[in-house]
């Protein structure tokens, strides 16, 4: 029984092993990460969430500039003139 429960470990351990040699190659071959590396990145973004720590996401200091203008479905709007100040 020993040497059963032994062979299975040793058999986890060579597979595990397999998996994250193959998923190391993929990602510096792909640049493309492995989904466990995923997980653990979205599971410590939620644990500082609920911690209180910090923002979701890392924070863009871009500022993004947009004109609201109101679209009827009866008119098609042209863009507006360049020489205009609104």
């Amino acid at each position: 029984m020993l040497l059963l429960a032994t062979m299975l470990l040793l058999f986890a351990l060579a597979f595990i092993s397999v998996v994250l040699l193959l998923s190391t190659l993929r990602w510096m071959l792909t640049g493309q990460k492995p989904s466990f590396v995923m997980y653990v990145q979205a599971y410590r973004r939620w644990k500082n969430m609920a911690a209180g720590g910090g923002q979701p996401f890392p924070r863009n200091d871009d500022i993004i500039d947009a004109e609201v203008r109101e679209v009827s479905r009866d008119r098609v709007l042209e863009p507006p003139d360049k020489h205009t100040k609104h």
